[in-house]
């Protein structure tokens, strides 16, 4: 593996170490004061400096994530959150929404809250207040590199109503600066059910500044809103926090690579461009991209989230006819990885690929 300019084997790193620990690792804690008390977390640290906490209590989610001692993400006001706290009418999912690097929302509605078929929904739905089942972890080399490996299932499932279980696995890397996630979303139920999936990257300061810029293969962006639309000329670059402004939500038509995959870039500072996070995830079970650009005070956030709906809710999902279902027994995968980009060569390479 490539570690600090040099290339090196299995045996030489372990005649160097005491413990695997000293370069990397996977480890669990638990959270013990306030509304967090009970929440556990494995964070996953690799020799690059690049580090993430996965959350077992909120549905497999990345609630933090760092590189070399910089935030990646946004940390919501709220902080992270028991899922005991969570209510699912409405707007209260705000209450216990972290932020993080990766929220995932869903599986049977996501969006804004809606009746659908006199079913009362709320935002986002309860997949990141759920706690995971048959949740494991490793260290394991192939070859000479060092996998790190998380997995378990995270089931949506009411008496009369769905039976979703989303099996999920995160895989990073000793030497590497990325993680990938692979979900596979299974309809356990004996009936259709919807299935609306969502992830809500939250980037934000350091990461993310009044310089930053996002490089995407957009071949149309539209607004949500008036003001959004107003400033539609803007969504890709961004000014210093400002108080009482409003968010802005735009709809991106995203135009995949000859390989399916839709590769999108954060670069932190447009004028240095040395620094950078990429998105990658499958266009085919994927089809849509949602960017929440936020900057107010406090709440200074970019959220791109690929998913495979818009955010206007179930009920105007199904009357637009974009609504999936899943079939009894039937199974849809998703992909997402999330690479840091440390360098101008790294990020001029990344950006030359859109």
């Amino acid at each position: 593996m490539q570690l600090w300019g040099k290339q090196w084997s299995k045996a030489e790193l372990l005649e160097r170490i005491g413990s695997l620990s000293q370069l990397g690792g996977i480890t669990r804690f638990e959270y013990c004061d306030g509304k967090s008390k009970g929440v556990t977390a494995l964070r996953v640290k690799t020799a690059t400096g690049f580090e993430f906490l996965v959350s077992p209590e909120k549905g497999l989610d990345v609630v933090e994530a760092s590189y070399k001692g910089r935030s990646l993400c946004w940390h919501s006001p709220v902080g992270v959150v028991h899922p005991a706290y969570y209510d699912p009418d409405r707007l209260e999912w705000l209450k216990t929404f972290a932020g993080g690097l990766v929220a995932t929302c869903g599986l049977s509605t996501a969006g804004s809250p809606s009746e659908d078929q006199g079913q009362q929904l709320g935002q986002h739905g309860p997949i990141s207040n759920t706690p995971a089942e048959q949740v494991n972890w490793s260290e394991e080399w192939k070859g000479d590199e060092l996998l790190f490996t998380i997995s378990g299932k995270v089931r949506e499932a009411q008496v009369f109503g769905p039976n979703l279980v989303l099996h999920r696995t995160i895989q990073a890397a000793l030497s590497g600066r990325f993680f990938r996630i692979n979900d596979t979303v299974e309809n356990q139920a004996s009936w259709q059910t919807p299935l609306m999936m969502l992830y809500h990257c939250n980037f934000g300061f350091p990461l993310l500044t009044d310089r930053s810029r996002i490089y995407t293969p957009a071949n149309k962006v539209e607004g949500r809103t008036d003001f959004a639309s107003s400033r539609i000329g803007n969504w890709n670059h961004f000014e210093p926090p400002t108080r009482g402004i409003e968010e802005r939500v735009y709809y991106h038509k995203i135009a995949p690579g000859a390989d399916g995959l839709v590769r999108i870039v954060l670069v932190s500072d447009d004028t240095d461009r040395d620094f950078a996070v990429e998105m990658t995830y499958r266009a085919d079970t994927l089809p849509q991209l949602i960017e929440w650009k936020m900057t107010g005070e406090g709440h200074f956030v970019l959220g791109i989230e690929p998913g495979n709906c818009k955010v206007d809710g179930r009920k105007r999902e199904r009357e637009a006819g974009t609504l999936r279902q899943l079939e009894p027994g039937e199974k849809e995968e998703f992909q997402l990885e999330l690479r840091v980009l440390d360098g101008a060569e790294d990020v001029a390479k990344a950006i030359a690929q859109l």
